[in-house]
């Protein structure tokens, strides 16, 4: 078995120190299925599952550049690494001449702690104030209290003393170990020191036998994370991450922002199943339609026959449904699984989760984009009134299903198909002086849907392919949510769409990202 250890700050998480929820879905949905899959974080225990709360993990968690393994749950450590007596007077000492304000982790009372002193410095003011309510925090009058408790951990932020001094004080000859690194979000530069022989890379290892794996994957993107790659088996680098740690990486993977981690991930851990493309072929299609109508009566076919013609034209026959595990697929051949579906794709979720191990699933969309009304006499069968062609270019159904079951949608065996199709809508009434719209529904009976012909097809298997609906703006790099939705308005490509939900799934499928803010609003680029 594979375990796949990530960091958290500028690799798994995104920019703005947040689980985007497309990860915590799809790492979700593998865990279930058995991956092994934990994180190592430079974090204590609390702010990092605060930080990760919709991921169940359910491996032990390495923390605090691994001086603590803990417990998902409560958080209890499984080991412990606690620098000797003498270690911590010699830093008691250095601190206290050179006035420096380090952050100190200790248990003390059967409780965790982060004690300081000149809690209102520069320095470490903004750490308090981003973890405003942490009960944690004890704030202390002297260097000798800040000592208290059994201490496993240290951190400088922004220290006076340079950095050669500090690697000297706090060295394995006086039994430590360290790292230093810049803070990804903020830019501060953070020292941190713990017992001698201490790192991600023994907590790795130590991880590794506790979960019986034979194989560690690792991911980061900073400096701290250069002895946990040097343990692992395998290891990668978001695109974001520092050019040291690029150097000696197995492979450089999509940044943070673009969810490279979990997309790796279900990528490594999928059976990917051979699929091709339909090739666009609407003189099939329309030979399949005459074949593909349902009998029935008058008022009775409602959107059978378009779903039939669809199922026949994907499949390749008129009639291929098949039963995978305690579903029905709508076809199924060499080419994979089909499913023609206009609405309800909240429901497709459990059948997706059985079919995508199965094989490849493409979801077909029937979009009724030129439509011919007619309004039929129900006693007489004849024509009463035909109204003006409609052409309907409004995509915003369609987004709005595709994101009920967005967590599948950067799954490798999964495709989106839009068929646009030219239909005939019959509706039949009882009275043909009762046409008004108020009046309308109480004089018919079931509406007919026909295809008449397949217009064209958009094709969606991967994040790129998501561009075709991007709206004409004058700077990608740099667009407010508002210009984005007025642009949506107008066009997205051949369409268009409520810009609110467009902009929902490009950002999940990540070709726009937040990159920043105007005023109260974000920004967003490509």
């Amino acid at each position: 078995m594979t375990l796949f250890l990530s960091d958290l700050d500028g690799t798994l998480l995104n920019y703005a120190a947040k689980l985007k929820p497309r990860s915590a879905e799809m790492l979700n949905r593998m865990i279930s299925k058995g991956v092994l899959f934990s994180y190592a974080t430079a974090r204590g225990f609390q702010t990092s599952r605060k930080l990760t709360a919709e991921l169940n993990v359910n491996l032990p968690l390495i923390t605090m550049n691994g001086a603590i393994i803990c417990e998902p749950k409560t958080g209890k450590p499984l080991t412990g690494n606690f620098p000797a007596p003498e270690s911590l007077n010699l830093a008691l000492d250095f601190f206290k001449e050179l006035k420096e304000t380090p952050l100190i982790y200790s248990f003390l009372d059967g409780k965790e702690r982060v004690s300081f002193i000149g809690g209102d410095t520069k320095r470490i003011a903004k750490y308090l104030a981003d973890r405003k309510g942490d009960e944690r925090f004890r704030p202390c009058k002297s260097y000798e209290e800040l000592f208290a408790g059994e201490i496993y951990y240290c951190t400088l932020i922004n220290p006076l003393s340079n950095i050669e001094k500090l690697k000297n004080i706090f060295s394995p000859k006086n039994g430590f170990s360290n790292v230093h690194y810049e803070d990804v979000y903020n830019k501060d530069f953070l020292f941190e020191a713990f017992k001698a022989g201490v790192s991600k890379a023994t907590a790795l290892l130590e991880l590794k036998k506790l979960t019986g794996a034979d194989k560690v994957i690792a991911f980061g993107d900073n400096l701290n994370d250069i002895p946990m790659f040097e343990a692992a088996d395998e290891c990668y680098a978001v695109e974001n991450a520092v050019t040291e740690l690029k150097a000696i990486a197995t492979g450089v993977i999509a940044s943070n922002e673009e969810m490279g981690v979990p997309v790796f991930i279900e990528k490594s851990t999928t059976k990917v199943w051979d699929y091709t493309p339909p090739v666009f072929n609407p003189e099939r299609f329309k030979s399949v339609i005459t074949d593909n109508f349902i009998s029935g009566g008058v008022g009775e076919l409602n959107e059978k026959s378009i779903h039939a013609s669809l199922k026949a034209y994907y499949s390749g026959e008129s009639d291929r449904e098949a039963k995978i595990g305690s579903f029905i697929a709508d076809a199924a051949g060499e080419n994979g699984i089909f499913e023609i579906q206009t609405a309800g794709w909240g429901k497709l979720k459990k059948k997706l989760d059985a079919f995508l191990d199965a094989g490849h699933v493409t979801v077909v969309y029937p979009f009724e984009q030129r439509v011919y009304n007619y309004y039929i006499s129900k006693n007489t069968g004849e024509l009463i009134k035909k109204s003006p062609v409609r052409n309907n270019r409004d995509l915003t159904s369609f987004f709005l299903e595709l994101y009920r079951i967005k967590e599948f949608l950067t799954h490798p065996n999964l495709s989106i198909c839009i068929a646009a199709l030219e239909i005939e809508k019959l509706q039949f009434v009882t009275d043909e002086n009762n046409l008004r719209p108020k009046s309308r529904k109480k004089h018919e009976c079931n509406k007919q849907k026909n295809p008449l012909s397949l217009l064209s097809e958009i094709h969606l298997n991967c994040g790129e392919d998501y561009r075709v609906f991007l709206p004409e703006i004058s700077d990608f790099t740099k667009f407010t949510r508002q210009e984005f939705i007025k642009a949506a308005k107008k066009s997205c490509g051949a369409f268009r769409a409520d810009g609110s939900i467009l902009l929902e799934i490009l950002e999940y499928m990540s070709v726009v990202h937040k990159c920043g803010k105007k005023g109260r609003e974000f920004l967003y680029g490509l």
